[in-house]
């Protein structure tokens, strides 16, 4: 019966029970060999540790330039020293100190470097400074306006007043008194027929 048997599945799927049985078993040690095998593929290197960051420091910062730096270099332009002087002075401190500017600008003004001067005398009464705007106001003023001492071309009283005003404003004494000197010029000037120093009496304060 068993033979019988035998012969029925080796009809039906044309392969005997024990050659089935054998390639079974032949594929669990195939599958058991390549699974106890190592693998050939390279681990990754262990990664380095990360060195640390150096110490931040303060970086050095240079001094403003001298007053008498780049005189007559190539290419050099109107107020270009001015503009240096602020730069590395904004290098030390965001907020240049106003009479640190105003101590570049006299020295400036005294060089005849008038262009950079004035810019500087700019940057400091803009701050208040009124020793600053007090030195603007009398580049302005008709009765001090000088070629030699000012880069404008000719006096300008708007100026001059908005100038003195500033310094008045911070307590400079002299400002004051040359307010009432410049009003007096200018309603002279005002009723001479002169339009500008008509305006300018109109808003005058």
């Amino acid at each position: 019966m068993a033979v019988e048997d035998e012969r029925s599945f080796r009809s039906d799927t044309g392969i005997s029970a024990g050659a089935k049985a054998l390639m079974v078993l032949v594929a669990v040690v195939t599958i058991l060999a390549v699974w106890l095998v190592p693998s050939e593929k390279e681990e990754p290197p262990t990664a380095l540790p990360e060195l640390a960051a150096p110490p931040q420091t303060d970086q050095a910062v240079m001094p403003p330039p001298a007053v008498g730096e780049g005189d007559g270099s190539a290419g050099s332009r109107a107020g270009d020293r001015a503009r240096a002087i602020i730069a590395r002075l904004r290098a030390v401190n965001s907020e240049p100190e106003a009479d640190e500017v105003f101590g570049f600008a006299e020295q400036l003004q005294s060089e005849n470097q008038l262009d950079d001067a004035y810019l500087l005398y700019r940057f400091a009464a803009r701050q208040g400074h009124a020793q600053a705007a007090l030195a603007l106001g009398s580049q302005a003023d008709p009765a001090f306006h000088a070629p030699e001492i000012s880069i404008l071309p000719m006096p300008d009283p708007a100026q001059a007043y908005k100038w003195y005003r500033v310094a008045a404003a911070a307590g400079n004494e002299e400002a004051v008194t040359r307010l009432e000197d410049l009003r007096e010029h200018v309603e002279q000037s005002a009723a001479e027929g002169d339009g500008p120093a008509r305006r300018l009496i109109l808003q005058w304060r």
